[in-house]
């Protein structure tokens, strides 16, 4: 099943975050789907369809969908997935731009700051960047039947976790609505209903004035700076990404080699292990700077909010490996960075709307920069690519508005949990769908074909 085979092998260096700037890039076999035109057909339309309804189930969780967008381009559009990868790439960019128009604005619901919150990208990013180095090139020289059973285990386990998590959360917020309405006024279970989603400061009297009359200066500082996203924080994920789109473009593959550098040269290592002193870099530079403000959170008796990290001296050390080893999964697996990074910062007990934009955050810088190198690499088809953004864009922004309107409406944000772990659970099947025909094989004694870093060898 060479469909399959070629699924997981591009899936490795493409479809998480970054692992793409890491395996061999070669020339596809066939540039029939690079060329083809959108004819709006009937296949098109069943395509933009399913994708649509994909996408707008995706937005609330923030985890892009990569896991179920790359099965329908390869079964309903009918592309190999040297194209059905990229697409799905420009798919989850447009996503991520209407998610950040979408968030950008929203402030936390217990503080005065915004929604998105980028001391945990800083946490995630680069260290769930170097473990998916790592974990791409086990996949590439793993036998694909393995890939395949670890894959659904993983994601199965992660569906079935979150779902428990929502769950929990919805009975409990079940609770809290009784009790609201068993001891309080129906005006006071309105206001209860809008805490729930974003207003609980209504009474609450201005932590800054509160640290100002306490004469607490590094307190209010905190507080005023927090109110903000640093230029700072956002200028270091553009290093990131900017940082690793080059180290793509320097390594070369397909019809771009600036440098004329072949796989498995000396040049071809030391550029693709200069990931990890940047990527480690930036991690260290996150943790310094995070230790140093808790210190000054703990001294002035800062007060932190329903699912704030305390980013202490242990946790900037237990969450980053445990990003790592998620990155490790990640690259291993093939799968999308964000159906990993989603069900993790749910684990770390992150309110789910922080949790979704956050994600989502994350996703556009590393989409923007995965869809750049398919670009510049001729894996991207323009035609398909345009539609399939716009169709990411627009869904994105109906799936969001129509979720914003019902967790309001019934004051739930266990709804945002429950669709993270139904994009992951579709992507379960889809996923091992997809590849089972490595199973297949096996069992029906085909040998797999040889594979080395720079490629694999000969078809079964």
């Amino acid at each position: 099943m060479r469909v399959s085979i070629a699924l997981l092998l591009v899936c490795a260096s493409a479809t998480f975050d970054f692992p793409y700037l890491f395996a061999a890039t070669e020339p596809p076999a066939s540039t029939a789907d690079h060329d083809k035109v959108v004819d709006f057909d009937q296949r098109d339309i069943l395509t933009f369809s399913i994708a649509s309804v994909l996408i707008m189930i995706a937005a609330g969780g923030g985890i892009g969908g990569g896991g179920v967008l790359v099965p329908t381009y390869i079964f309903v559009l009918g592309f190999v997935p040297q194209y059905a990868i990229p697409l799905s790439n420009a798919t989850i960019l447009g996503s991520s731009i209407a998610n950040l128009l979408f968030n950008a604005r929203k402030r936390h619901p217990e503080a005065d700051r915004p929604l998105i919150d980028w001391d945990i990208m800083l946490v995630m990013e680069p260290v769930t960047i170097a473990g998916a180095l790592v974990g791409s090139f086990i996949n590439v020289l793993s036998p694909p039947w393995l890939i395949c059973m670890l894959l659904v285990i993983l994601l199965t386990a992660t569906a079935v976790k979150s779902y428990k998590k929502g769950i929990k959360m919805y009975k409990k917020e079940t609770e809290q609505m009784e009790a609201a309405m068993l001891n309080s006024e129906p005006g006071e279970v309105f206001k209860q209903k809008l805490v729930n989603v974003g207003y609980s400061n209504l009474d609450m009297e201005n932590p800054m004035d509160m640290a100002m009359q306490e004469k607490n200066h590094t307190l209010y500082q905190i507080l005023f700076t927090e109110q903000s996203t640093p230029v700072w924080k956002v200028l270091m994920m553009f290093f990131v990404t900017g940082g690793m789109l080059a180290l793509t473009i320097m390594k070369g593959g397909g019809s771009i080699n600036p440098l004329n550098i072949h796989c498995g040269s000396t040049q071809y290592w030391i550029i693709t292990l200069a990931a990890l002193p940047l990527v480690l870099g930036v991690s260290v530079i996150a943790r310094n700077y995070l230790v140093k403000v808790w210190k000054q959170k703990k001294e002035c008796g800062f007060r932190y909010a329903e699912g704030d990290v305390e980013w202490d001296h242990t946790n900037t050390i237990r969450y980053p490996l445990i990003c790592s080893i998620a990155g490790l999964c990640a690259g291993m697996f093939g799968i999308g960075g964000g159906i990993v990074k989603g069900p993790l910062m749910l684990e770390m007990g992150v309110r789910p709307e922080v949790c979704s934009a956050t994600s989502a955050t994350m996703i556009l810088f590393t989409s923007a920069a995965a869809t750049a190198s398919y670009f510049l690499f001729e894996s991207l088809n323009p035609h398909y690519g345009a539609v399939v953004f716009m169709l990411g864009f627009l869904n994105t922004l109906i799936g969001q508005k129509a979720l914003n309107v019902v967790v309001k409406k019934y004051g739930r944000s266990s709804i945002i949990i429950l669709l993270i772990a139904t994009i992951v659970a579709m992507s379960a099947v889809a996923m091992g769908l997809e590849s089972s025909g490595t199973l297949i094989d096996l069992f029906s004694g085909k040998a797999a074909p040889s594979k080395s870093i720079c490629g694999s060898g000969s078809a079964a």
